[in-house]
């Protein structure tokens, strides 16, 4: 009778393991599988990044183009866009990114996105089947991601683009115009090797009020001032630059607040100079060809904008009150 009731205790033990084995099994598949499709994209699951784990530099672009920049190239403009701003970015198309369709210029128009559901990635690449100028990149597209983007935007730059002259770093609501952009990059050039130019913030300070959008703690910033930077919204660098800088970001640990990330202490840390230029701004401008006819950039603007400024800046015979 013992061995009986022992035999019998040792199936029930057994019975029940391997239940639990192709339970946990399942279980596993299930969830692999489910990863896959949250990206929306096919093949293995690309290990995403997130600012407070710091950016992998082996992570891939889920969609590339690669040989955007053949030939002689002297500006690569990258639009930071929303994974779900198909309106914005198709007005951006239809505006100022037309400058890059015209060959003397010799400028190329990419749009850098993140993941996301697997509907909208969907759209998106349907996206970049009619158009042909979307990055993914390995990271969800959040705010608080903004700066693994930026640091998207250098490799990106550094490992396939190394032959142009210049890089555009802009948001999808700001108007560039683009040959004033490469004429005062040619003039800075001139000068220097490596820099950045932009709208140039001096002695900001981290916000430490909680109900900020920008609220910084500061375990995460420990100085009192934030290093000079240039506004995210839109900036320039030279190829060097963009290297150089590409290179610290493997060192220092990302922070959340972009621009400041990037311009201010990889800056730093890289003895790149950052410049104020004038016909930059982080502002709203009047959504006009006139008041872009000699700035560079401006904000807060609706696609309706960007393309009346367009269409005035074509006009050769716009005419604008100089008093």
């Amino acid at each position: 009778m013992k061995v009986g009731r022992f035999l019998l205790t040792v199936v029930v033990i057994l019975s029940f393991s391997l239940n639990v084995v192709f339970y946990l099994s399942g279980t596993i598949r299930t969830f692999a599988s489910y990863s896959r499709q949250s990206t929306g994209l096919e093949g293995p699951v690309p290990e995403r990044n997130n600012t407070e784990s710091g950016f992998n530099e082996k992570s891939t672009y889920p969609i590339n183009h690669p040989d955007t920049c053949s030939g002689d190239v002297d500006l690569i403009i990258i639009v930071c866009s929303g994974l779900g701003n198909f309106q914005s970015r198709e007005f951006v198309r239809k505006s100022w990114g037309s400058y890059s369709k015209q060959e003397f210029l010799k400028t190329r128009l990419l749009f850098l996105v993140g993941l996301g559901d697997d509907a909208t990635l969907e759209k998106v690449r349907k996206e970049n089947r009619i158009h042909g100028d979307l990055i993914v990149g390995n990271f969800v597209d959040t705010y608080r991601n903004l700066t693994l983007k930026s640091i998207s935007v250098l490799k990106w730059i550094t490992t396939y683009c190394a032959n142009a002259k210049y890089g555009l770093k802009a948001d999808d609501d700001v108007f560039v115009n683009v040959p004033n952009l490469i004429n005062a990059l040619d003039v800075k050039r001139r000068k220097v090797e490596k820099f950045i130019i932009g709208s140039k913030q001096v002695g900001a300070r981290p916000i430490q009020d909680k109900n900020s959008k920008w609220y910084t703690p500061r375990e995460e910033f420990g100085e009192k001032v934030y290093p000079p930077y240039v506004s995210g919204t839109a900036y320039a660098f030279t190829l060097p630059a963009a290297v150089s800088l590409y290179s610290v970001t493997h060192e220092m640990k990302p922070f959340w607040l972009e621009d400041i990330y990037i311009t201010g202490l990889c800056a730093r840390a890289a003895g790149i100079p950052r410049f104020d230029h004038g016909g930059f701004t982080f502002q709203r401008r009047n959504p006009t060809g006139c008041a872009f006819k000699h700035s560079i950039s401006g904000h807060y603007l609706t696609g309706e904008e960007m393309l009346k400024i367009y269409n005035d800046l074509l006009n050769v015979n716009l005419k604008c009150d100089t008093a």
